[in-house]
């Protein structure tokens, strides 16, 4: 199942990241983006929402459950605002996404120096596996480090372009790390 869900995120930011370079010259890209991620906030809040409003219904009065279920009411809807002011407003949080794509660029070639130097010790890969996430790592700097008004499609291109080198990276590793245990199981 590891392997499965490895394979899946791996896929996912493959498409992720040819999307972007795709669709990098959009002017509205980052408005689009908005409102995916407030579509995405606005679905699963309401699914807890109503859950929430079920369970606290037939949850007596005092018990834990209950304080739980009102601590989740309260979380939905915070999080149903704030997916509905992304849909109705995203103007508003442009800028910000600009910045939230540079820090996840970093966090995500941070997560792969770690992923390839210490979580595969009992595999020596080439230097060369931690190109890709210096570069990442870079790239975000650099998008965190620029007006984003003035660029927005540079930003989105690059960080499409790092997706997509991201996920090459992360297929070299799988494959390297799955043939080493097999060539020592012969031996």
């Amino acid at each position: 199942m590891k392997t499965t869900n490895n394979w899946l995120t791996i896929l996912i930011v493959f498409v992720v990241g040819v999307l972007l370079i795709v669709w990098h010259s959009r002017i509205d890209i980052f408005s689009w983006i908005v409102i995916a991620v407030g579509v995405m906030l606005i679905i699963p809040s309401l699914y807890s929402f109503i859950s929430a409003l079920v369970r606290k219904g037939t949850v007596s009065e005092g018990s834990s459950t209950h304080s739980a279920a009102t601590s989740t009411l309260i979380a939905c809807v915070a999080a149903l605002a704030l997916g509905i002011w992304m849909v109705v407003n995203p103007p508003f949080f442009v800028g910000l996404i600009a910045y939230i794509f540079g820090g996840l660029l970093v966090l995500y070639g941070i997560f792969h120096i770690l992923v390839v130097g210490f979580w595969n010790r009992e595999f020596s890969l080439p230097f060369f596996f931690y190109i890709i996430p210096v570069l990442m790592i870079v790239a975000g700097v650099v998008i965190l480090a620029t007006s984003v008004r003035t660029i927005s499609s540079v930003v989105v291109l690059i960080t499409g372009i790092a997706l997509v080198a991201s996920a090459v990276n992360s297929v070299m590793e799988n494959v390297g790390t799955r043939q080493i245990p097999d060539k020592h199981r012969e031996a």
